[in-house]
């Protein structure tokens, strides 16, 4: 396998295990180059401060014991010192040479010019390094001004970083070339530590073995693409079990109301029914017909909701408050008729969504919460925009309230946690799973609080965005 992928096109791939052999040799030498140059170079600079330090306290202790001496005494005292690096130079105020310990005594210019007696004399002690006139080599030179007006100047011979690189190549190359030799051996240690677990990569489970870090997202996704059709596989299977679930559900919703009909359309049509009964079960037939028509609408929006690919319809700015309130209007018979006082706040927002599909959602929670409700109770609807830019619709009841185990689940489809009382009111189940669709869809959610036997608090909550509606009831604001 690994010679046919290699031979593509007639030429051979490069070997990795040999390509990560020479780049961690080059490297290693390079840099064993560079460090040995680098610390050559360090300890050069540490032995120049050293022995200028040393020369500086040298010249010190001279210039102390020459003080209050004449000429002739420090001429001899300066003789006397035995040095075979160190030169030492007495200058007279007037610039001439009275003594020179590495040069005859006559033949000197003018030592004032000289930069270091000229830093002494303003300084009183001076350390310069230049090259030399007399001895034509990089010299070190500290200046001391007498107290009688001379100089004395202590100077020693500097070699170059470059002639210092020069006397310690021998040694360096005999070091760097074992150190290469160790490189070499390293190296090869390194390259199949590396090339290990490449060598023993398992391509039918790429994350079972210690594949580098590195590698790993390539390997992952080699391992998804497995685990992805395994996957689809049991998201069918799922989707297929939540079909049948669904429509089993569907057709027992259905057979109730469809039963109900049938049974008393039959006793109309047979004249089983008394006359006086056929108004009550002209009622019924309507009621079950009225909730049959509830639960086929509710199943097409959630039929619709549940398929990605198709639109809810047109995108538009969509004034939550003026739903509500249309909302209120629509149920304002039902609450009267319930003894509920139905009350909606709030302030124009506008968010851009689907129009038709959020009505729907907030008219099933207000709906709910007055059919959950007792004679006397309140519903209160409050539009709120938010901090962080989103926009609230929260429904509170003082109802019957929801228990504690039953609230994780009724947005489920078909899930009532008062069976009872649904069937009462002509609900289908299906209401709160619509609602949450419905914020979903919008981006947003829908949080509910509760406590049984004093109501529940539903809230709806979706991300605004810019619409023209905000620009046009900030323009009516100022205006007004």
């Amino acid at each position: 396998m690994r010679s046919a992928a290699g031979n593509v096109g007639g030429t051979r791939a490069p070997s990795l295990a040999r390509t990560v052999f020479l780049a961690v040799l080059a490297f290693a030498i390079a840099s064993l180059a560079i460090t040995a140059v680098a610390l050559v170079s360090i300890s050069y600079h540490a032995e120049e401060q050293r022995s200028e330090q040393a020369l500086v306290g040298q010249a010190r202790l001279c210039a102390q014991a020459l003080e209050g001496r004449s000429e002739a005494q420090q001429i001899e005292l300066l003789s006397e010192q035995i040095s075979s690096t160190v030169r030492f130079t007495l200058v007279r105020a007037d610039g001439s040479v009275a003594y020179d310990s590495a040069a005859p005594n006559d033949g000197f210019d003018d030592h004032l010019t000289r930069p270091e007696v000229l830093a002494a004399k303003d300084q009183g002690e001076s350390v310069v390094v230049r090259r030399s006139s007399t001895l034509h080599q990089d010299t070190l030179y500290v200046a001391e001004r007498l107290d009688e007006g001379a100089f004395l100047r202590l100077s020693e011979e500097r070699m170059s970083l470059v002639a210092f690189l020069g006397s310690m190549a021998l040694p360096v190359c005999i070091a760097l070339g074992s150190a290469v030799i160790l490189v070499v051996l390293l190296s090869r240690l390194l390259t199949r530590r590396i090339m290990k677990p490449l060598d023993q990569l398992d391509l039918s489970d790429p994350l079972a073995g210690d594949a580098y870090e590195e590698m790993r997202p390539l390997l992952a996704r080699m391992q998804d693409q497995q685990r992805q059709l395994r996957s689809q596989n049991e998201e069918l299977k799922r989707a297929e079990d939540a079909r049948r679930e669904f429509s089993s559900n569907v057709s027992h919703e259905m057979k109730t109301p469809l039963q109900v009909i049938s049974g008393y359309s039959e006793m109309i049509g047979s004249g089983m029914a008394a006359p006086e009964d056929v108004p009550a079960f002209a009622g019924k037939i309507n009621d079950e017909a009225r909730r049959l028509r509830s639960l086929i609408d509710d199943v097409l929006t959630l039929s619709r909701l549940d398929e990605p690919s198709l639109s809810d319809g047109p995108t538009t700015p969509v004034e939550l408050l003026s739903v509500v309130e249309r909302i209120r209007d629509r149920l304002a018979p039902l609450a009267e008729e319930a003894g509920i006082t139905l009350t909606v706040a709030g302030e124009p927002l506008a968010i851009e969504g689907n129009e038709p599909l959020l009505e729907h959602a907030v008219a099933n929670l207000m709906e709910n919460a007055l059919r959950y409700n007792e004679p006397g109770g309140t519903v209160d609807v409050s539009v709120l925009p938010t901090d962080d830019g989103c926009a609230l619709v929260r429904v509170a009841d003082t109802g019957i309230g929801i228990p504690e185990e039953d609230q994780p689940k009724v947005f489920e489809r078909f899930y009532r946690a008062d069976k009872s009382r649904s069937k009462e009111t002509g609900g289908t189940g299906l209401g709160l799973a619509i609602v949450k669709h419905a914020a979903l869809r919008h981006g947003g959610e829908v949080q509910l609080e509760s406590t049984l036997g004093e109501g529940s608090c539903f809230t709806l909550r979706i991300p605004r965005r810019a619409s023209e509606q905000d620009a046009a009831n900030a323009g009516a604001e100022q205006a007004g």
